[in-house]
């Protein structure tokens, strides 16, 4: 990761994600099915810091580090950039080998999605049927209000497609 960047003239580079080891405080994330569904990835967390225009900007954020080459991926918090379309491509498509394997995915697919954003943010009313998932997440940064819909299509015990609506807009993201 990179060290933060501001050369003589105070300028840096925004909405970057920077690595300080005074605050970094990184830890190994293990997760039963998640760490099999990622199998190429080893899972951590880590404080990091960077700008947003002029704010600065702290959190602790999930990172990717690729077991074969070392590649880093880091996932924003969800507070910063809402649910993050490259993490849930990660695991589109795969096959899971029982419902109950499934269930404790959603449930640590959750745990890791909350990263940088348990303040503030919270996952209720996971219901499970045969073809769906249904989530509802939480914000309470100033009252606690219904902030996005989420829907995980299920087909043959594999996740076909995760959609997060917001309930306020009615905005819409797909990720297949």
């Amino acid at each position: 990761m990179e060290k933060i960047k501001i050369d003589k003239n105070g300028s840096y580079e925004s909405d970057k994600w920077y690595y300080n080891p005074e605050i970094a405080d990184i830890k190994k994330v293990k997760k039963e099915t998640l760490n099999k569904v990622l199998v190429e990835y080893e899972l951590y967390s880590a404080v990091l810091e960077g700008y947003y225009g002029w704010h600065n900007k702290t959190s602790r954020c999930l990172i990717l580090r690729k077991t074969d080459n070392g590649e880093l991926t880091i996932i924003d918090p969800i507070w910063y950039n809402g649910i993050s379309t490259e993490l849930i491509k990660m695991i589109i498509g795969y096959e899971f080998n029982s419902e109950k394997e499934l269930k404790l995915f959603t449930f640590e697919l959750q745990d890791v999605m909350l990263i940088g954003s348990t303040h503030n943010k919270e996952f209720k009313n996971t219901i499970f049927s045969e073809n769906l998932i249904t989530i509802d997440l939480y914000d309470s940064y100033k009252e606690e209000r219904l902030w996005r819909k989420i829907e995980i299509g299920i087909e043959n015990k594999s996740i076909k497609y995760l959609s997060s609506t917001n309930p306020v807009t009615d905005e819409k993201i797909l990720i297949e």
